[in-house]
């Protein structure tokens, strides 16, 4: 019997999860992975998200929607933040009436416009049939927002569970969720009445989270919390990846940046190198035939890569 479904959607992976009487499972994705990408895909004959999304977006960028969650409740009044995100997007955002921002995609060869609310709709409904897969069919969930998210955000997310049917019971702060997580899993080591004090660190992909919670037996209280919207991962990886595209040009006189296929394939090598230099302490970037024939490669040391993002580390 399953007794609530739950979605952890982050900007960059989404983590579906469901309760059960000995515990927590994590629902598989269609390529059983634990997580699925935050992706929604147009092409000519279908939708797509998760894995799917990511196989065909170097080929289909401009109907490839990463990021989409960091639009929503934004308007074209939030100048800076729009901004900000607009650079790491390979499809069109354009402006609409009402201050609304949408996304403008090629379907069946007509261009569409979507809201951010439509979009997410549209990927909560396709994670719902992997619960429906897995057995789940629950039209209740509960789903995670980030910390910062202000009420015309939050409203965003319910909007957007509306338009899939689905019957959001609760939005809960992601900083809360990992709180509750702890205290589940070490209520028989927590004391009666003297209060444990733990801070929980979020370094995810598209921000920066800290939330500091209380914690004795059976209770857990919210002390506080803060977030930085905008440094996560991927702020690391284009710091990387404005350097190498420098010495790219500078070398052979092309610019990968002007490319959206050559940036994201150089910003892929990127996230694997940074990945394998938390474990070893040096790694490659290979773009072979990154643009017009000429490869790209970097060794890196990890003092190297720790020296060059000293700044967003203080």
């Amino acid at each position: 019997m399953t007794d609530a479904i739950g979605i952890d959607a982050g900007s960059y992976k989404t983590v579906l999860a469901c309760v059960k009487q000995r515990g927590i499972e994590i629902v598989l994705s269609e390529t059983s992975n634990k997580s699925t990408p935050s992706i929604a895909a147009y092409t000519a004959q279908e939708r797509l998200i998760g894995d799917a999304a990511v196989n065909q977006m170097k080929k289909n960028f401009k109907n490839s929607m990463q990021f989409f969650m960091r639009f929503l409740g934004l308007n074209q009044d939030c100048a800076e933040q729009f901004e900000e995100e607009k650079r790491y997007v390979t499809y069109k955002v354009v402006s609409l009436e009402n201050k609304k921002i949408g996304f403008e995609a090629l379907v069946r060869g007509q261009k569409e416009i979507f809201l951010p609310e439509q979009v997410m709709g549209f990927y909560l409904k396709k994670a719902k049939g992997y619960f429906e897969k897995a057995g789940m069919n629950s039209n209740e969930m509960v789903i995670s927002v980030p910390n910062y998210a202000s009420n015309v955000e939050r409203q965003a997310y319910l909007d957007a569970a509306e338009i899939a049917g689905i019957k959001c019971v609760r939005l809960m702060n992601e900083g809360t969720a990992t709180a509750l997580t702890y205290g589940f899993f070490r209520k028989t080591d927590l004391d009666d009445n003297k209060p444990r004090i733990v801070a929980f660190v979020d370094f995810g992909h598209s921000k920066l989270s800290v939330t500091i919670a209380s914690f004795v037996k059976g209770k857990m209280k919210i002390l506080g919390s803060h977030s930085n919207r905008n440094l996560g991962a991927r702020k690391l990886d284009y710091q990387l990846f404005d350097m190498l595209a420098d010495e790219f040009t500078k070398k052979y006189g092309c610019d990968p940046r002007d490319s959206p296929r050559c940036r994201l394939r150089l910003l892929d090598a990127i996230e694997k190198m940074r990945k394998l230099l938390t474990a070893n302490k040096e790694a490659d970037v290979h773009c072979e035939a990154l643009m017009e024939d000429e490869d790209l490669h970097r060794h890196f040391l990890r003092e190297d890569f720790e020296k060059l993002i000293e700044p967003f580390l203080q």
